[in-house]
């Protein structure tokens, strides 16, 4: 069962320093062609396992600008940080990886417990 809202991270302006934009972000074969449409060639590269990622500089995302996300209120805005921490952008249901990338679930381990993963059971 969802939860009906989410509690309230402190994501703008982010006291962590924009810790979950250190990795970069998967993006759609959709984004990646917006973004490549809108910014050039520079800011998203297909990895050796074909996945489309966001480019990092100086430990951040590229589009990390001015302590906020330059593509925020775009439509190709990426549907893995449109979710995070608590949607899975590829099965839609909770966020399945660590959500420890986010600081705030450290200062407040509750948050772990807000909209659970829990993988599927084997049968016996």
């Amino acid at each position: 069962m969802e939860p009906a809202s989410f509690p309230q991270l402190p994501c703008f302006p982010c006291p962590h320093r924009a810790a979950c934009c250190a990795y970069g972000a998967t993006v759609s074969e959709e984004e990646a062609a917006a973004i490549i449409a809108d910014h050039g060639d520079g800011k998203v590269y297909r990895t050796r396992w074909g996945e489309w990622r966001t480019r990092i500089k100086a430990g951040r995302c590229v589009f990390f600008v001015d302590g906020g996300c330059a593509i925020h209120a775009r439509s190709y805005y990426p549907a893995v940080c449109r979710g995070f921490p608590w949607r899975d952008a590829e099965t839609g249901g909770p966020y399945e990886y660590d959500r420890t990338i986010c600081p705030e679930f450290v200062l407040r381990p509750e948050l772990t417990k807000v909209y659970p993963f829990e993988p599927p059971r084997r049968k016996s």
